[in-house]
């Protein structure tokens, strides 16, 4: 699979005329050497360079990783000439990256940094080895490769949001009166890792708190009539899964009860006509479409959805302002929303994979449990 990124890899490097591209310890780097390194002091930095070469500047003592992973991607076959350039405490890290350069660094040229991911730490490690540059997001290079989803990370979501849905299943069990959001989270995350959960992200909004997208998990105790919403990320072996349900305790008003069904129609419109060859912006418009008829258009208050994989934010975002066309492959949320402030909100949330038939559900919990035990439950 690797060897497949890098060749894409390289092929998008030539094609934007830049001299090579810059990766720091983050998902990128990741997803092309399976390095699993957070950032620090110590800078680590990996440039793959137009002409087929790359190169490793890290500390010394763990000059290894990167060994092991250069010859992990031999033995892959990945088509790159690379050599790792280890540094000691003492002298710093920009000597190794002036033998790692040579002499075929031009301050003329052009080179691609992570905007979202590289610090002003590394970004002064090229100023002082190169003096004046150009540069650009190295983002619109990678964006490309990361949004289409191999069968390999197709599968690691899957276990992802396989394990989403039990969460909620958890969370529904959980959400009675008297309890608070931060004992629903506990409970749900103790579940997620006795089954393998690696990373666990949990918000519980309750009552009034539902109208805020982006409530915190708090203490208030469920009340009857309250609506609750659960937002649940779930990662497995460096991949995310990514879900909200929202429920109701006891009987709610007949507003919110409505709100929950225009939310409903939003979330299966968008996610069932959603297809390749569309743009985030049309399916975006989907979902406002059904929202803005029924006169709740001004609480629909942020975008429709966002990209997931290693990351649980990533491209292409599903909303007006992106016009790219998607391709299959594509994986990506899809979370209307009404949020009335003082009264509660409502959220649908799954994850997608863009197929030549449409757009497939990687989470299943059901959606629809209108009247389950006499009960809305959503």
């Amino acid at each position: 699979m690797r060897k497949e990124r890098w060749q894409r890899l390289l092929a998008r490097v030539k094609e934007s005329g830049v001299s090579g591209i810059a990766l720091v310890p983050g998902p990128n780097l990741y997803y092309l050497t399976g390095l699993r390194m957070g950032p620090s002091e110590r800078v680590t930095v990996l440039v793959a360079k137009s002409d087929g070469k790359a190169f490793f500047v890290m500390p010394g003592f763990e000059a290894s990783k990167g060994e092991a992973a250069v010859e992990a991607l031999r033995e892959e076959g990945v088509p790159v000439d690379f050599s790792v350039y280890p540094y000691l405490d003492q002298e710093g890290p920009l000597k190794a990256f002036l033998d790692a350069l040579g002499t075929g660094a031009s301050p003329r040229d052009t080179w691609a940094f992570e905007y979202g991911h590289m610090r002003l730490l590394e970004f002064r490690l090229f100023k002082e080895a190169l003096g004046d540059f150009r540069h650009v997001d190295a983002g619109d290079i990678l964006k490309d490769l990361r949004m289409i989803k191999d069968e390999e990370e197709l599968s690691l979501m899957e276990r992802a949001c396989k394990l989403c849905d039990l969460g909620v299943d958890v969370a529904r069990g959980l959400c009675q009166p008297g309890r608070t959001g931060k004992e629903i989270a506990r409970g749900v995350e103790a579940v997620l890792r006795d089954k393998g959960a690696g990373q666990v992200g949990i918000s519980v909004a309750t009552g009034p708190e539902t109208a805020t997208p982006h409530a915190r998990t708090s203490d208030r105790k469920i009340a009857g009539g309250d609506l609750v919403w659960i937002d649940l990320t779930v990662n497995v072996d460096g991949y995310w899964g990514d879900i909200t349900r929202t429920f109701a305790v006891g009987t709610i008003s007949r507003e919110l009860e409505k709100v929950y069904r225009v939310v409903l129609e939003a979330q299966e419109h968008a996610r069932l006509k959603a297809r390749p060859g569309m743009t985030g912006k049309e399916i975006d418009d989907l979902a406002r479409e059904v929202i803005g008829s029924y006169g709740y258009g001004e609480y629909f208050t942020h975008r429709t959805g966002h990209g997931l994989g290693l990351e649980v934010h990533e491209e292409p975002y599903i909303v007006a302002s992106n016009t790219e066309v998607l391709r299959e492959g594509t994986t990506f949320t899809v979370e209307p929303g009404i949020y009335i402030p003082g009264k509660g909100g409502v959220r649908i949330e799954d994850d997608v994979v863009l197929t030549a038939n449409g757009a497939r559900s990687l989470t299943s919990y059901p959606r629809n449990l209108l009247y389950c035990d006499g009960k809305l439950v959503v």
